[in-house]
């Protein structure tokens, strides 16, 4: 777009060259519409704008003092294409901080609009975002996707018997724990209600999704929360399901999936996982 405003304003000039040694007269308000068009309208950073405004400028004065135009025209005109400009730019610089104020605001209310307010984990709108993406993007590529699904055991009786703010601080515990097991970019940790949470591992092996799936039960069973002097031990029950390359399945087949096999660990006796390839 630089490129373009450069050409066309040197272009410009030149065309003005040619008419005035053949004596035909050329409207010089062109000049001012492309400086207007590459300083505001074109939305270009300002510094690379300016000093392409400089040397159409320079140019352009050059071929006047070339064909020796009056010099009081020349710095009349050259003023006010100056001052064109200048507003051109100052308004230019106004509307991008404002738009990007307006990014940073909506980027803002976004990650808000998917983030979970206590763990800060991703939320289950989020999720179902993320399972459908990446679940098509999958079956498109033909890429392993896999699902893990993480419940509090007896979250209930804690929460009742130990309170509120126990009960918050054991979500937070298992967040932090979701949290460190998304290691890539590709893994995303969400809290999709309750005592509920998600891993999705987009590109995964069998291997590396089930150690996943023990490292999160042996990590909860280590921590250690306090409770009026007492230590509070908590478990999880963990269901995964892995889509291999070559399946074609919905996002909500894998996440039905997921959650039987959730429950199944559940009913073996709790405090384990259940991993299922597809």
């Amino acid at each position: 777009m630089l490129f373009i405003y450069l050409a066309v304003g040197l272009n410009h000039t030149f065309i003005y060259y040619l008419s005035d040694i053949n004596g035909f007269s050329f409207s010089q308000l062109g000049l001012i519409l492309i400086i207007m068009f590459g300083c505001l309208l074109m939305v270009l950073p300002i510094k690379p704008a300016a000093i392409a405004t400089v040397i159409i400028l320079c140019v352009f004065a050059a071929v006047n003092i070339h064909l020796s135009h009056p010099l009081t025209d020349l710095i009349f005109t050259l003023v006010i294409l100056i001052f064109v400009a200048t507003i051109c730019l100052l308004v230019n610089i106004i509307g991008q901080k404002t738009l990007y104020k307006n990014y940073l605001l909506i980027n803002r209310l976004y990650n808000e609009s998917i983030t979970d307010g206590l763990t800060k984990l991703n939320n289950r709108r989020s999720f179902q975002e993320q399972i459908e993406k990446l679940n098509s993007i999958a079956v498109r590529d033909e890429v392993t996707l896999g699902l893990i699904f993480v419940d509090a055991d007896y979250f209930k009786i804690i929460n009742d018997s130990c309170g509120h703010s126990i009960g918050d601080e054991v979500l937070k515990k298992l967040a932090r724990v979701i949290d460190e097991k998304c290691r890539r970019t590709e893994d995303i940790g969400f809290r999709i209600g309750g005592d509920e949470f998600a891993v999705i591992l987009y590109g995964v092996n069998r291997a590396k999704l089930e150690e996943t799936c023990l490292e999160i039960v042996k990590d909860v069973a280590n921590l250690n929360l306090k409770n009026n002097g007492r230590i509070l031990k908590t478990s999880v029950s963990v269901g995964a399901a892995l889509k291999p390359k070559s399946t074609r399945i919905s996002s909500d087949k894998l996440v039905k999936l997921a959650d039987e096999y959730l429950y199944e660990a559940k009913e073996n006796g709790r405090n384990q996982h259940c991993l299922k390839t597809i």
